[in-house]
């Protein structure tokens, strides 16, 4: 089984179906991708391809790594959200629990108040989702 196969069949189905739900009922928001802290990819919206999920979870995972490390250093106050806003996008990424974080990247069109809004509802419904069904344990490899 392949690493990245591994660190995703230890989260349950429905994280795809949140994702595709934020890209659907925003208009202005393109992708979606959960992430753990090191970058691996987890779960990503349709319409993301896989080299392209992972090239979006590394730059989250490098902006969140980032703030947290900033944040950590102005006495101990987590960082809850990241917003980088470039000419043809805006990158979203938030802490999701259990050692996960949710980037959203949406158009440059796109009003910031409502991405980050909805990031941080979705973020609720992450949260839930992996406190109502925890990591799967990994399975052991076969005895020899």
């Amino acid at each position: 089984m392949t690493e990245h196969r591994r660190i995703a069949a230890r989260f349950p189905d429905g994280l795809d179906c949140l994702l595709d739900d934020l890209v659907l009922r925003v208009g202005d928001v393109r992708h979606a991708v959960v992430l753990f802290g090191d970058g691996a990819t987890v779960s990503s919206s349709r319409g993301l391809n896989r080299r392209d999920a992972e090239q979006l979870a590394a730059m989250a995972s490098g902006f969140h790594g980032l703030v947290v490390g900033a944040a950590g250093r102005r006495r101990g106050r987590a960082a809850r959200q990241t917003m980088v806003e470039t000419g043809v996008g805006n990158l979203f990424v938030a802490a999701a629990g259990e050692g996960s974080c949710l980037a959203v990247l949406s158009a440059a069109t796109a009003d910031p108040a409502l991405i980050a809004s909805e990031t941080a509802r979705l973020v609720e419904r992450i949260e839930e989702h992996l406190r109502t069904h925890p990591c799967l344990p990994e399975t052991p490899a076969a005895p020899a």
